[in-house]
């Protein structure tokens, strides 16, 4: 959760950072817009010339919800079969992830990008295995690890989000 937390933090700096434009729109979502700013997000995208496949959004309940309860969906029997079946799938070819508000930057409800835009490491740093220590019965691991995130500076343009106002 903290690690999540960490690196929406620094894809929302980036984009921030990056200032281009069309990368963040900011306005309040409804049931009207919210189709309407994901693919324009998503366009924005493919205007900077980042690859279709593979790209990841990442979307707070709220507006997921917005989303659902779009008319967009009402036009073709597969979204209003995925839509009664709660399902979260694709978006445009977006691969669709849930992430509570609490993980994303401040006011931001969408977070749009391609994968190779994003270094996030790991690494296990120590660890200690305790063999029934004292009131626990059973094993306790202790461990340490480090992270980071990273946006290289030629990929901000694989990023993009909407903020609410």
């Amino acid at each position: 959760m903290e690690i999540d937390t960490y690196i929406f933090s620094i894809i929302g700096a980036a984009i921030a950072t990056a200032a281009i434009g069309d990368h963040t729109i900011t306005a309040a979502t409804t049931s009207l817009t919210a189709y309407k700013d994901f693919t324009n997000l998503n366009a924005a995208i493919t205007n900077s010339e980042v690859p279709e496949e593979g790209r990841v959004a990442a979307v707070t309940p709220t507006f997921y919800n917005f989303y659902k309860q779009s008319n967009v969906l009402d036009a073709s029997d597969l979204g209003l079969k995925d839509r009664k079946g709660g399902v979260v799938g694709m978006i445009d070819g977006v691969k669709i992830i849930l992430v509570p508000a609490s993980r994303m930057p401040a006011n931001t409800d969408v977070i749009i990008g391609h994968p190779g835009a994003v270094c996030a490491p790991e690494k296990l740093v120590d660890y200690t295995l305790h063999n029934n220590p004292p009131g626990l019965s059973g094993d306790l691991l202790e461990y340490r690890h480090r992270y980071d995130a990273f946006v290289d500076t030629n990929w901000a343009k694989a990023l993009a989000r909407h903020k609410t106002s």
